[in-house]
């Protein structure tokens, strides 16, 4: 199982590591892997989009590289119609480190509507997701029960109960058809997952073209990726305090407050020391790496 989590992690992210600093994409498996809490009376993990919200209110200070669904977020506080084309990199982690598909489509999908409502980003979640807990539900991969459960999964999808009763948001007519739409021609389609959705996604290309990764990450980079690996199997396992997760909510969180000492503790980035200062840039270190803070 662990080396199933590397491999993927490896994979989807070897791009995103490889820099002094790293990219945007990898930055948002960190955001969604620090709130990730396991839940005290069952197994398997939520979401906890509090804390994801406190981690956003940071991130835009540090954040490597632009995303429209991201920019839109930061503007407005609510998600757009846009399609989110880094939907794989924040929902990766939530998927892999549950078990239980109910679980695990429900707390995707939170994060997925923070950001955007757009028809096929949400059919695109469902899709990666189910691949992804097949990947992992199965000693032996089949990639016809893949097809076969992803398409059930897809008919058995409420798109009213997902804003109704989960999301709490208002939902008119014309979406629910245009979404209907979209449902049906993705269901009628031959081939499930085309060439175009598995280029588009890494962890379709990893898990239904059986493809490795092809770049050899330096040492440092893959003692990073082995550690999450490891712990994201724990969260799957259950076996993580969730108690050891918790931070003080009462703590100051803009980041702008501690950047005139030379190291502080921040709740969320935790011990920070400061290597350069420019008029407009920081650059910060933590035990996740290297910060470029635009001031």
């Amino acid at each position: 199982m662990l080396s199933k989590i590397y491999n993927l992690l490896n994979y989807c992210y070897e791009d995103s590591i490889l820099e002094k600093f790293a990219s945007l994409e990898f930055q948002l498996f960190l955001l969604s892997t620090k709130s990730l809490v396991p839940f005290e009376n069952k197994i398997g993990c939520g979401l906890d989009i509090n804390r994801y919200k406190r981690e956003l209110e940071v991130f835009r200070y540090y954040k490597n590289g632009n995303d429209e669904t991201i920019s839109y977020y930061f503007d407005n506080s609510k998600p757009t119609k846009i399609e989110d084309a880094l939907l794989e990199y924040k929902i990766l982690p939530i998927a892999i480190s549950n078990t239980n598909w109910e679980t695990l489509i429900d707390e995707v999908l939170k994060i997925v509507m923070l950001y955007s409502y757009n028809k096929k980003t949400i059919i695109n979640a469902i899709i990666i997701s189910s691949v992804i807990y097949e990947y992992f539900y199965s000693e032996i991969l089949d990639i016809d029960l893949i097809v076969n459960k992803t398409k059930d999964r897809l008919i058995g999808f409420s798109l009213k109960e997902l804003f109704e009763d989960k999301i709490n948001m208002e939902i008119n007519k014309e979406f629910i058809i245009e979404f209907e739409k979209e449902r049906v021609k993705v269901l009628l389609r031959n081939d499930l997952f085309c060439e175009a959705d598995i280029l588009k996604f890494k962890s379709l290309q990893h898990i239904i073209n059986k493809c490795a990764a092809c770049k050899i990450l330096n040492k440092d980079n893959e003692v990073v990726l082995n550690n999450f690996a490891t712990y994201i199997q724990k969260l799957r396992n259950g076996t993580v305090n969730p108690e050891k997760l918790k931070y003080s909510q009462e703590s100051l969180i803009d980041l702008k407050k501690y950047l005139n000492n030379s190291s502080f503790v921040h709740p969320l980035l935790g011990k920070c020391i400061l290597l350069k200062k420019e008029s407009s840039q920081i650059i910060l270190k933590n035990k996740l790496g290297l910060l470029k803070v635009n001031i």
